[in-house]
């Protein structure tokens, strides 16, 4: 009988443990950045960015991400480094040695990333003359945030090409090529936001068509236009696209009232835009 009840044992086998159901579907809101603090040396910036950068560091931490330009000296990005984001990444490599700054760019995020790049452009325009953009390494970074387990967003975060001129056009045909790129591979078919000063206006008979090529080219859909903004030539703008089982939806928008100093003035040469996405993820 005893043999009887093992062997009715191992044809029902042990029981084992539930297949792992994988990832929950997840959900938040992410409160973004972009400015450009316009941070040279005193002399180069022709003002106090001494008592300026400590001002915006204090009005950072009420953000989730913020994508910044300009950050050319070091003084300048360690102070707004103290603000208390726990992933930071400043691109500030020199392309050589006759480049006097970096890229000026920095990513600040409250949530972990779990990959990380940085891309030179291939043109710029000018040394001494135009918006001497050659002086400086511009380029993009691109960071994958992770919002929840499964739930990823690729955050781009660049400088254009300054300056009017047709070399200064090229230069940024150049650059927005180089960045579509780099979305159409390491970022196909996943959702994706693009924080930046532009230098790109909607009503220029120039930019437009490289903006609309931009948007057609990555499918991001520029969040103050979503929202019937009230300025929506604005060169610093925050883009996003859907993908990878997420879903962005901006919420607010807005030059952000608070980044003035006590006598009214502006913290940077450049609008404070700010912009709320409400984010739904679901497993694919």
């Amino acid at each position: 009988m005893r043999w009887l009840l093992l062997a009715a044992v191992a044809l029902v086998g042990c029981p084992t443990d539930p297949p792992d159901p994988g990832p929950e579907p997840a959900s938040g809101s992410l409160h973004a950045l972009t400015y450009n603090v316009h941070g040279f040396s005193e002399t180069l910036a022709e003002d106090d960015p001494a008592a300026r950068m400590p001002q915006i560091r204090d009005l950072l931490p009420d953000f989730d991400l913020v994508g910044l330009q300009e950050v050319w000296d070091d003084r300048w990005y360690d102070v707004l480094a103290e603000a208390p984001h726990a992933t930071k990444e400043r691109f500030d490599t020199p392309l050589s040695d006759e480049k006097v700054y970096g890229s000026g760019l920095a990513q600040f995020a409250t949530v972990p990333h779990a990959g990380y790049q940085e891309v030179h452009y291939d043109s710029c325009n000018g040394f001494l003359d135009g918006a001497s953009d050659c002086l400086a390494s511009k380029g993009f970074q691109a960071m994958r945030l992770v919002l929840a387990e499964g739930a990823e967003l690729d955050w781009y975060n660049t400088h254009f090409e300054a300056g009017g001129s047709q070399a200064d056009d090229d230069a940024r045909i150049v650059q927005i090529d180089q960045m579509l790129e780099l979305m159409t591979t390491w970022s196909d078919g996943r959702a994706l936001l693009l924080t930046g000063d532009l230098n790109l206006h909607a009503d220029s008979a120039v930019d437009a068509p490289q903006l609309a090529r931009l948007l057609d080219g990555s499918g991001l859909v520029d969040s103050c236009e979503s929202l019937d903004c009230s300025n929506p030539n604005h060169i610093d703008r925050l883009l996003t696209r859907d993908g990878g089982g997420m879903t962005l939806q901006a919420t607010e928008w807005e030059n952000d009232p608070r980044f003035f100093d006590a006598d009214g003035v502006e913290l940077s040469d450049h609008p404070a835009i700010r912009a709320r996405f409400d984010w739904s993820w679901t497993p694919q």
